[in-house]
This record gives structure tokens, C-alpha cells and sequence, in this order.
């Protein structure tokens, strides 16, 4: 009997942990006081601290007081012509889903892009220098003069790894759409 009932205890356990590891953990985020509330969409202190994390590259540099009141305010705002929006049902429109649609595909793409960015770098200075030498017209001043390649170095620096980015898109575009059917069909341009 005694055997019985630890087992019973053991598949008790076990379903409060299965119970416990599916909850996504929400009641963690609910702990943080709430700063507004819209109907039942509430802004909490955490989702604040986690946007200032992300949006200040100097953690010494703050925001006082009343920017966090306005940016509330914002964030109020924002939701209550959202709600609007979604009771005259603006989302049902082809138009804006066709727009919706749109912003996602930008939206990954560009997170896309940023991670495949993330990679680029400058071998050396002599691969700056070199960029240079070969592009000096558009370092031009006048007929005669030139930025010298110390000041022009921030630029130098930013079209050097934007032309890397876009080689290594083109490369990897190449690569990649072999994985995809693509068919093009050039024929109907003429009706446009």
C-alpha cells in the first residue's frame, strides 16, 4: 500500500511540474506595478525598464520624469486609436492588410539583413586606405583639393562596409533562391 502511495506522490509531482514548465511564466510579468491602463491592455514598469535598456546605448544618460509621463501618454494614446481602429474596422480593409502584410515582410527582412550585418568587418586600414586611393573623387573639395584620409576615414569606413553588405547579400541572394521555385514571366509586361 505503502508503495502505491508513493507512486500516486511521484505522478502527483510529476503533472504539478508538467503543469508548472507549460505556463508561459505571464504571472511573473503581472508582479510589476502597472503605469496605465487602456480597457485591459496595461503598460507595466517593466516593459519601460525594458525599453529604455534597449534605446539607451549610455547607460549613464537617463530620462527624466517627465519624458516617461509623455511617452505614457503616447503609449495611452496609441492605444486608444488602435482600439478605435479596430472597432470602425479599419483591419478588415484589403487595403490595410495588404499594407500589414507589407510592413511584416520589411520588418523581417531588415531583422534579416541586421543578423547577416552582424558578421561584415574591416580586415585592416590598408582596405580602407586602398578604398580611398580608388574612389578620390568623391572625397573631392575643389578642382585641386581633396579630404585628406584621416577625416574622410569615418565615411571611408561606412561605404567600405556597405559595399561588403551588399556583396555578401548578393552572394548569399544567389545562393539561397536556388532552394526556392522561382518562375518569372516577362511577357505580361507589355500590358502594363
Amino acid at each position: 500500500m505503502l508503495f502505491f502511495l508513493r507512486k500516486i506522490n511521484l505522478a502527483l509531482v510529476a503533472i504539478l511540474c508538467i503543469v508548472l514548465l507549460s505556463c508561459n511564466f505571464d504571472f511573473w510579468k503581472e508582479s510589476s506595478p502597472i503605469v496605465a491602463e487602456v480597457e485591459s491592455t496595461r503598460l507595466r514598469v517593466n516593459e519601460l525598464k525594458e525599453i529604455k535598456e534597449r534605446n539607451i546605448k549610455d547607460r549613464s544618460d537617463s530620462i527624466s520624469k517627465d519624458e516617461w509621463v509623455h511617452r505614457i501618454d503616447n503609449w495611452v494614446n496609441l492605444e486608444v486609436m488602435y482600439r478605435e481602429a479596430l472597432k470602425r474596422g479599419l483591419h478588415k480593409d484589403p487595403a490595410v492588410q495588404s499594407l500589414i502584410k507589407d510592413a511584416e515582410k520589411k520588418i523581417l527582412v531588415d531583422r534579416l539583413r541586421l543578423t547577416m550585418d552582424s558578421t561584415v568587418s574591416i580586415d585592416s586600414d590598408k582596405e580602407l586606405q586602398e578604398y580611398y586611393e580608388n574612389n578620390i573623387e568623391f572625397f573631392r573639395l575643389d578642382s585641386v583639393s581633396f579630404i585628406p584620409f584621416s577625416e574622410a576615414m569615418p565615411q571611408v569606413r561606412g561605404a567600405v562596409l556597405s559595399e561588403k553588405r551588399l556583396k555578401r547579400e548578393k552572394k548569399w541572394l544567389s545562393e539561397t533562391k536556388n532552394n526556392y521555385s522561382i518562375e518569372v514571366y516577362p511577357q505580361y509586361l507589355d500590358s502594363l
